[in-house]
């Protein structure tokens, strides 16, 4: 047992550091030149239902979804490569969001001590392999109480690419003291699904 969990790791820490090199390589040319609108607006919709006064958007990326912050006093936006935060900041300086600030970040291993209102993510647990997806999700958990995952869920589906992973979010979190409060599911046919979680009380 020793050694299939040793080789288990190997293999972890193999996607781990092939998957933080594919991201970094995209960042100076990750923006698409067809945002997802649709996206963007069913998550502004459940930002202001749930009226967050602080929010930490873990995977910003090149800080897509900035603009839907501008109302929230106080964000941070996380990730792990160096590209990316670059592309972050950039964006920053440009539109001077003053109530934004970024941090470095691998969900995986670690988390923030601070406690927010959000944590968010949109497309990025997806990237997580099956054997850090539950450590990246308790690290969620340790910094809010309310979860926004817009994420891809398909649970018949196959993986699209080397770097898609399917996981049960709902079964994963009820393990960290969370129930799913909220989905909604894409009507236009991309596999998505926003889904609240929230912490039993």
């Amino acid at each position: 047992m020793g050694n299939e969990h040793r080789a288990l790791q190997l293999l972890a820490d193999n996607y781990m550091k092939k998957s933080h090199e594919y991201w970094n390589e995209r960042s100076d040319h990750y923006d698409s030149p067809l945002p997802d609108v649709f996206g963007r607006n069913i998550t502004a919709t459940f930002l202001r239902k749930l009226k967050p006064q602080s929010l930490i958007e873990v995977g910003c990326g090149t800080g897509q979804l900035f603009p839907l912050y501008k109302d929230i006093p106080h964000v941070v936006g996380a990730d792990w490569t160096d590209g990316m935060l670059t592309q972050s900041k950039k964006r920053l300086d440009r539109h001077e969001y003053s109530n934004i600030t970024l941090k470095k970040l691998n969900i995986c291993t670690d988390s923030l001590p601070e406690r927010f209102d959000v944590a968010l993510t949109r497309t990025v647990l997806m990237h997580i392999s099956e054997e850090d997806i539950e450590n990246a999700c308790q690290h969620l958990t340790e910094m809010a109480d309310t979860l926004l995952l817009f994420e891809f869920y398909d649970p018949n589906a196959p993986r699209l690419e080397w770097h898609n992973f399917h996981h049960e979010y709902p079964i994963i979190l009820r393990k960290f003291g969370f129930e799913i409060s909220e989905a909604y599911d894409r009507p236009d046919g991309m596999k998505q699904m926003l889904m609240v979680f929230k912490k039993k009380s």
